[in-house]
Formats: structure tokens, C-alpha cells, sequence
């Protein structure tokens, strides 16, 4: 689980490293020129702090991936070591990029931050990874095989951090393609109302409430505390939006997510994960997670533009936290159809002995 975290988090952190992704050139200058320059002139320490951060993950996870082959010591310093190279790399590549600056202080900052992570991660693998309690808790909470399931569940909180048009709509494609699939299918957009808008997000937020806990039901045993961790999930998702809404739009609208159809929704999907929390079979869930979220991607895709969250989003100001707004908004637009990919290899995947219930 910890290679396969490591993983995820390394390709958000190289597509919020190289966002936008666009208008590539050279300055004729090499890729590290950089690296010598003078300290930058302007520092702000929550830029500084977010560098930190934002590495501090990365080097825990290489730790703990490292461990059986690496202990102690060896495993925090190769991880700093590897985490360290990356952003020179990263850093090396945004000199190519004209919305991003180089700077040799953010690989300092990185490293720092990767550095802590790494001890953490030598000091907590043994207990994590060898402790046999916790040994014995994830053989009888966990099914067998289970990782990508359970994992891709731990990302829907983050998919929640970009404003959707609904709550938890994510899965949103671009429009230009959706329009030219319904012109090859010579249909158009229906026309919405308040009152559809409103039936809508009831529809979809209920729908990813359940896809996201059928799924977490996929990787869990009977035995496990299912109501109870997909509550959590749920609570972290939630705290999601309104962490991300009260930095973005102002603490004051930390809740301005929370439209008048939103309860109807939390209610409706909160039933539906209950009774999802109930049912033994991996199959059985696994299905019910693809259905919703099959449910969740035409709808979301389906309902036109509302122009309320479009006035609403004009507000919307990444600022300094841009570069983790163009992960966010990559991972909600490919979390449900990530989480159908795992889905369907889970179906098809020959099942394990005793894997059925």
C-alpha cells in the first residue's frame, strides 16, 4: 500500500509541479542554470511552508516503500536522496515553463520538507509495516488484495478540494467533447430549471456518496467497522470542501457549497452507504460502485453549465496555493473513472480463495 500511495502522490505532485502543462519554450539557458543563481529576492514564508509541506508526504511514503530493503538510517537518507533529485528535476523542467519560476530555494525547501517526512517514515515503519497488531488488524479488516480499491477511496476527500458545479460532482469532461459526442448522437443539452438543477445534485451527490463507499466496502471484510470508517470518509470529504472554500472564497463562505439541495443529497447518500455497509459480498459492492458512478459521470456531464456556480467560481483565487488547485482539478475530473477502472479489474480479476464474502 505504501509503493502504491507513493506512486499516486508522485504523479499529483509532477502534475501540480508542471501545471499548466502549456506554452513550453527556452530561454537559452540550461535546464539547472538555477541551481547557481543568487537567492531569489522576494521570499514569502507561506511559500516557503507550502514546499515544506508539499514534500514532507513524499518523503514518508519513500521511507516506508523502502522498508524491508532499506532501515533505518539507509532508508531516510536514500529517501531524501530521491526526493531531492525530483525536484531538482521538476524545478529543472519549470525553466521551461513561462507561468513558473526555477529557484534553488524551493529544492531546499523540498528536501527539508522530505527529510522529515523520511525520518518519520524510518522511524514509524517497523511499528506500520512489521507490528504485529496492526499485522493482525489489516488480515481482519482488509480483503486480500485490496489496495488499489482502498486507496483510490482515500482520494476522494482530495478529488473534493476543487469546486464542482454540485457537491462531489466530480468526473466533469471537457464540454467541447461533450457537445461534439451528443451532436454525433444528434442530441443536444436538455434545458434545466432551478427545480432540475436542484434534482440533479440530490442525484449526484448521492450517487458519489455511494460509489465512494461501495467502494470502500470492495476492500473491507465483514469483520471490519464499515459504518464507521465510511462516516469518516465521508467527514473528510466534507471538511475538504470547507477547508478549500474558506481559503479560497473567504472564511465566511467556508459552507457556500452547501446549496439548498445538498442536504437532500447528504441525506439520500447517507442511507444508501449504510445500507452499502451492510452487505458482505466484494462483488456485490463492487457492482453497486459502478453503477453509481456510472450514474454520477452522464449526470454530471449531462447537466448544462449553471451559470450561478459559474458567477460563483469567477470569485475562485488559487493564489499561492495554484499549483495544488491544478492537481485537485486534474484528480476530480479522473477520480471516477479511475476508481471504474479498478472496479472492473477487480470483477475480472480471477477471485482468491475465501475472497467472496
Amino acid at each position: 500500500m505504501a509503493r502504491a500511495a507513493l506512486l499516486v502522490y508522485a504523479v499529483l505532485l509532477v502534475y501540480g509541479s508542471l501545471s499548466p502543462w502549456s506554452q513550453w519554450r527556452s530561454l537559452g539557458v540550461g535546464p539547472f542554470a538555477y541551481f547557481f543563481a543568487p537567492w531569489p529576492a522576494y521570499l514569502t514564508g507561506f511559500d516557503l511552508g507550502l514546499n515544506v509541506l508539499a514534500y514532507l508526504p513524499f518523503g514518508l511514503l519513500l521511507a516506508l516503500a523502502l522498508h524491508p530493503l532499506l532501515r533505518g538510517a539507509a532508508a531516510a537518507v536514500s529517501a531524501v536522496a530521491i526526493a531531492a533529485t525530483v525536484s531538482v528535476a521538476l524545478e529543472g523542467a519549470q525553466s521551461y515553463l513561462p507561468a513558473r519560476i526555477a529557484s534553488n530555494l524551493d529544492v531546499l525547501a523540498n528536501s527539508a520538507g522530505a527529510a522529515v517526512g523520511a525520518v518519520a517514515g524510518a522511524l514509524l515503519a517497523p511499528a506500520l509495516i512489521d507490528g504485529r497488531r496492526l499485522l493482525l488488524a489489516r488480515k481482519r479488516w482488509l480483503r486480500p488484495h485490496a489496495t488499489l480499491v482502498l486507496l483510490l477511496a482515500a482520494l476522494w476527500p482530495l478529488a473534493q478540494t476543487h469546486p464542482a458545479p454540485m457537491l462531489f460532482g466530480n468526473g466533469e469532461l471537457d464540454r467541447e467533447l461533450v457537445a461534439s459526442l451528443l451532436a454525433l448522437l444528434d442530441r443536444t443539452l436538455p434545458a434545466f430549471d432551478v427545480q432540475r438543477f436542484a434534482a440533479a445534485e440530490v442525484l449526484v451527490t448521492a450517487c458519489a456518496m455511494l460509489g465512494a463507499g461501495a467502494l470502500l466496502a470492495v476492500g473491507l471484510n465483514v469483520r471490519a467497522p464499515r459504518r464507521r470508517l465510511m462516516l469518516a470518509l465521508l467527514l473528510a470529504a466534507l471538511a475538504a470542501k470547507c477547508i478549500t472554500y474558506g481559503h479560497e472564497f473567504g472564511p465566511d463562505r467556508s459552507f457556500g457549497w452547501l446549496s439548498t439541495a445538498a442536504p437532500s443529497g447528504l441525506a439520500v447518500g447517507l442511507l444508501a452507504m449504510i445500507a452499502t455497509a451492510a452487505t458482505a459480498s466484494a462483488r456485490t459492492a463492487a457492482l453497486l460502485a459502478i453503477a453509481s458512478l456510472l450514474a454520477l459521470v452522464v449526470a454530471v456531464n449531462l447537466v448544462p453549465p449553471n451559470p450561478y456556480h459559474a458567477h460563483w467560481l469567477g470569485e475562485w483565487r488559487p493564489g499561492h496555493l495554484r499549483n495544488v488547485a491544478a492537481a485537485s482539478s486534474w484528480l476530480a475530473r479522473a477520480w471516477p473513472y479511475a476508481a471504474l477502472a479498478a472496479l472492473v479489474w477487480t470483477l475480472l480479476r480471477r477471485p482468491e480463495r475465501g475472497q467472496g464474502h
